[in-house]
């Protein structure tokens, strides 16, 4: 645990899982994964309900897994985080792949976001005027 960056002085390995932090959690099973030594790691939302710390501990583990010449499969919805670390994009669309590229051929997390939009909003959208918004003060 050490080795990932948890240092809690409370956290030993003899603590009982189901008690720890969501943090804490996400770290034994990034340990097991190290000890495991997992050749693709597969994170789901590993940093939903997480500390900024935490989070950037998250991001340092598959920083130094993908140094390691191991692979990570990072699933998560905030294109920031996840345009941070990634490599390579796939957007998928109700069960569907929508998009393959690579960091560079997206450019931007704000294109990707864009592309994303598009795909789920292909007419459109239409966004409702503000509460004190009257139309015929506008024209």
């Amino acid at each position: 645990m050490r080795e990932i960056g948890f240092t809690s002085k409370v956290f030993t390995p003899d603590s009982i899982v189901g008690q720890l932090s969501g943090g804490e959690r996400q770290g034994v099973a990034l340990a097991r994964a190290i000890y495991n030594k997992a050749d693709l790691i597969v994170m789901d939302e590993p940093t939903t309900a997480l500390s900024l710390t935490e989070t950037e501990k998250v991001f340092r583990f598959v920083r130094a897994v993908r140094a390691g010449g191991r692979s990570v499969l990072f699933i998560g919805h905030n294109i920031h985080h996840v345009f941070d670390i990634a490599e390579r994009f796939v957007v998928m669309d109700r069960g569907t792949v929508a998009l393959q590229a690579t960091k560079e051929e997206v450019g931007t997390a704000e294109r990707l976001i864009a592309y994303m939009e598009r795909l789920a909003h292909p007419q459109g959208i239409e966004i409702p005027p503000s509460p004190g918004h009257r139309p015929e003060a506008a024209a």
